[in-house]
């Protein structure tokens, strides 16, 4: 097995950054999360309802990240701005702190959501306490998904569908399906990460990210229905991880199971 794709999302929903390497922190790959939009409640805006949002690009120029949107760009520091924090809502944790950070973004999106909104960066990054340090993750700092899993889906559908519709930080080139529901550490170059739980699924596997349009019979949900359900309720995909030994990682790397 062999680590075949690196995928970062800078901004919460957006599209992601897939670099040849990384490195991974305790808090996930180099930058991914730092920043969210929100909305006039200071709560997440998630492309699970404005699917828009996967169409707004970033890339990394020099210690900025240059966000495109609708042939508009706008440069965010890297080394984000603090300035008057704000609480922000982010699922059904407690409120994190963030700093907003571009006003000239901020009505950019307001304008292409077509509502009132900002964008900010999760300040608890800044935090000298490794384990207070969150990005705007949905679960844990990492999720992984294998080529064999997908292919056993795909295998099910009537039209197969790309690993994009998982939003996977990482993908494992592999050849028996689902394995990874079983791991328990694993290594990965320089880094070593421990499975916590499976990955559930969101309505947000149903929306194509290329057309933006949601599949009216609720596919791939639908099927992995019929044979990926987790006791808790829901259907699982992949697996979450923490990163128990930070390090560098890049694609070709050996995926060696631990336990």
């Amino acid at each position: 097995m062999y680590l075949s794709q690196i995928h970062t999302y800078p901004i919460k929903s957006t599209h992601p950054i897939s670099p040849q390497s990384a490195y991974l922190f305790p808090t996930g790959i180099a930058l991914d999360r730092h920043w969210m939009v929100i909305d006039g409640n200071n709560a997440m805006v998630t492309s699970r309802k404005h699917p828009k949002l996967l169409h707004v690009l970033s890339r990394v120029e020099g210690d900025n990240l240059r966000v495109t949107l609708k042939r508009q760009e706008f440069l965010l520091p890297l080394a984000a701005k603090p300035n008057t924090p704000i609480m922000v809502k982010h699922w059904a944790q407690a409120p994190l702190l963030a700093w907003p950070q571009s006003e000239a973004l901020d009505a950019a999106l307001s304008d292409y959501l077509g509502m009132n909104c900002r964008i900010v960066f999760s300040a608890s990054l800044y935090s000298k306490s490794t384990s207070e340090a969150v990005s705007f993750a949905d679960a844990q700092p990492v999720l992984l998904t294998t080529t064999a899993s997908l292919a056993a889906l795909n295998q099910r559908l009537d039209v197969p569908i790309g690993m994009d519709r998982f939003r996977s930080n990482l993908v494992v080139d592999n050849i028996i399906a689902d394995v990874e529901d079983g791991w328990k550490r694993i290594r990965i170059g320089e880094c070593e990460l421990e499975v916590t739980y499976p990955c559930e699924r969101c309505v947000l596997t149903t929306i194509d990210p290329e057309l933006l349009t949601k599949h009216q019979q609720q596919e791939p949900l639908r099927t992995l229905a019929t044979y990926r359900k987790l006791p808790e309720g829901g259907v699982g995909f992949g697996v979450n991880l923490i990163v128990v030994r930070p390090g560098a990682i890049s694609i070709g790397d050996t995926v060696e199971v631990l336990s």
